[in-house]
Order: structure tokens, then sequence, then C-alpha cells
């Protein structure tokens, strides 16, 4: 949907904003009511929400500067390999057990991740860049691994429980507050039609990315598990789909990407 935006005149920004908006809208009719009241600011999870709806916006922008500076190819691997963040938390401090497919799996996941992505002869020279900007690939992979652990810290620390969409649509809700500001200060609070409907459209995968990992969470999956298995499908899919929608060609090192992504989500299953 994202490559789709540029192809409409919409702005990252403003559509990223109402996005969240509507993430907040869903869990209100899935609820069946706001979930935002005197006793929300009372509970265990909304500390969680308010910081992590801050994150949200900050680490947007980081992720939109990186791109910019050093290109997407780069700033999507970094990305990525926040998976490794959630892995040492649930094994160190969580005491989940991996078992030997699983330790197998977490390799063939970083491979996978960028031999998938593995760019072109032209991107590689505009990766250059990376050198000038180095710092920003690492806040790209300090702020994915920071989301994602504090998620897992919250879930596996009792703080969200049963009540995954109360958390998740209160947390797109300040997200959105947030956004406004920003636009606010930006002077850019005017939004065309077809930024309301790139808003409408992004923002319901979005809000069920972040309310089904915790309903996994939930459900008892291991964070150690969950978030490469997670990761890992996302360069998958995403590959598959620029493939057969939007013709890409991919090399020898992306084909060999996706069948390790495969590969390591096989083992993830194994017991």
């Amino acid at each position: 949907m994202f490559r789709q935006l540029p192809y409409y005149n919409i702005r990252n920004v403003n559509a990223i904003s109402l996005n969240y908006f509507v993430c907040f809208l869903l869990g209100c009719l899935l609820i069946g009511k706001i979930p935002f009241n005197a006793k929300t600011l009372q509970a265990d999870w909304f500390p969680f929400a308010a910081y992590l709806s801050l994150c949200f916006i900050i680490f947007f922008n980081v992720n939109a500067i990186t791109t910019q500076r050093v290109g997407m190819i780069i700033t999507s691997i970094f990305q990525k390999l926040s998976l490794v963040f959630p892995v040492v938390v649930g094994v160190f401090f969580f005491g989940e057990s991996l078992s030997l497919s699983n330790k197998l799996a977490i390799p063939l996941c970083i491979a996978a991740i960028i031999l998938s992505n593995f760019p072109n002869r032209k991107a590689l020279q505009n990766a250059a860049r990376i050198r000038k900007y180095w710092y920003l690939p690492l806040l790209v992979l300090f702020g994915s691994g920071l989301i994602e652990v504090s998620l897992f810290y919250a879930q596996e620390r009792e703080k969200i429980g049963f009540e995954g969409l109360q958390f998740t649509s209160t947390l797109f809700g300040m997200a959105g507050l947030w956004g406004l500001l920003f636009l606010g200060l930006k002077k850019q609070l005017n939004f065309s039609r077809n930024e309301i409907l790139g808003g409408i459209f992004i923002g319901v995968p979005n809000f069920f990315t972040i309310y089904l990992i915790i309903k996994a969470l939930e459900l008892g999956w291991d964070g150690s598990v969950l978030f490469p298995v997670n990761n890992v499908g996302t360069i998958f899919f995403t590959a598959v789909l620029g493939l057969l929608v939007f013709r890409e060609k991919l090399s020898t090192a992306n084909y060999a990407g996706l069948i390790l992504a495969l590969l390591s989500v096989l083992l993830f299953s194994l017991k």
C-alpha cells in the first residue's frame, strides 16, 4: 500500500496520521464502545500505551528519514533484524527455551532477511551513503527492537492480559493525537480525499498487525519464536507480492533468501 501512495499524490505523514485514527475507530467497533474512559488512566497497561504511541510517531519519522538518506533496502534490512531483541529478552530474561531447530532457525532468519533484500548494483552504489549516515540504520534497528520488546514485556508481565483490544485501540488513538500535533507544528493539517482513503486502507492491516501479535502472545506463543517468524514472514510475503503484483525481478540471492525464509519458519514449527 505504501508503494502506491506516490501514484496518488498522498503524503506519507498525513496518511500515517489518519491511519492511526482508523485503527482507533476499528477498535471501537470491535469492542462495541469507546475504549477510553477515566478508568483507562488507572489500567496497568496505560503507561505502556502512552509510551508506545510516542515511539510509533518518533520512529516512523526516523524510518522515513533513513529511507531518504540511505535508501529503502538498507532501512528494511535493519528494521527486520530487530528480531534479535525479543529473542535475547525471551531467552535471558523470561527463561524461554529454544529447541535445536529454533536455534538453527534464527541465523537462517537473519540470512533470509539480508539475501531477500539484497540490492542490485545500482542500489549498492547508492547504499554507499550509509558511510555518511551510519547512525540512522542503527536508530531504525533500535527503534524497531524497542517497540517489539516493549509489546513483549507488557504482555509477558500481564500488564495487558485479556484487554488486548482496549490496549491496541488506546495506543493507536494516542498515536493519532501525536500525529495531529506533529502535522500542526508543520502547518500541514489539511487532508486530500486520496489521503483519507490511504489512511483507511493502511489502517485496517496496521491495526491487526499489532493486535494479532498481542493476541498470539496472549495465547502462549514464545516471543523468541513469534517475532522472528513475524519478521521473516513479512519479508517473504512482501517479496512474493512484489513478484506477482508489481512484476519485480528477483535476483538469485533474493530467491535464496525466500527459500531460507521458508526453511526457517519450518524449523520454528518443529518442537
